[in-house]
């Protein structure tokens, strides 16, 4: 899964809930349905690319073996995207709070995330099961982030992975 492309879908997936928020608020404030058809449609076009990308990542990405030091939990991030996701309705209560500037705002952000060298959580992702995990290995790495279904507490209980990008893994045990 490690190519750009995937990578940059990964990334720019993580986008597809505020994409919905805005075409409700969009909906909401200028009564258009033009607007919010486009937005649902880039939404719903993310999920597939995600869906598509991870399920192939995940067919085709060898394991490999690792040696954990540390494990923590990394699901704390949810509440900010969750703040982020609200932001939009701001325009609902405040009346200087401009929409399209807001929009081209995100736009300009969600373009630069693909640049940036670490793992980013994945909200659809969350939403899909899978919780985020911090770990460090023996190679002297820190931070890296894991993606598991399975509830880990214990880095004994991680041995074999996916290295989907520099600092992202994803668990290849099931449980």
């Amino acid at each position: 899964m490690g190519n750009r492309v995937q990578r940059f879908i990964y990334n720019i997936s993580s986008a597809a809930p505020l994409a919905f928020v805005f075409a409700l608020v969009w909906y909401q404030q200028y009564k258009t349905i033009q607007i919010p058809i486009v937005f649902v449609s880039i939404g719903l076009i993310l999920i597939v690319l995600l869906y598509l990308s991870f399920t192939y990542g995940k067919l085709h990405i060898a394991s490999i073996t690792i040696r954990t030091t540390s494990i923590s939990p990394n699901d704390g991030w949810v509440i900010a995207y969750i703040i982020a996701y609200l932001v939009p309705f701001a325009s609902i209560a405040l009346e200087d709070f401009d929409l399209k500037v807001s929009t081209i705002i995100a736009f300009g952000l969600i373009l630069i995330l693909p640049f940036v060298n670490s793992a980013i959580p994945n909200s659809l992702l969350f939403v899909c099961g899978y919780h985020f995990y911090s770990i460090s290995a023996e190679n002297g790495i820190s931070d890296y982030i894991l993606i598991s279904k399975r509830s880990l507490r214990n880095s004994k209980h991680l041995k074999s992975v996916q290295r989907i990008f520099e600092y992202l893994l994803l668990d290849t045990e099931r449980g």
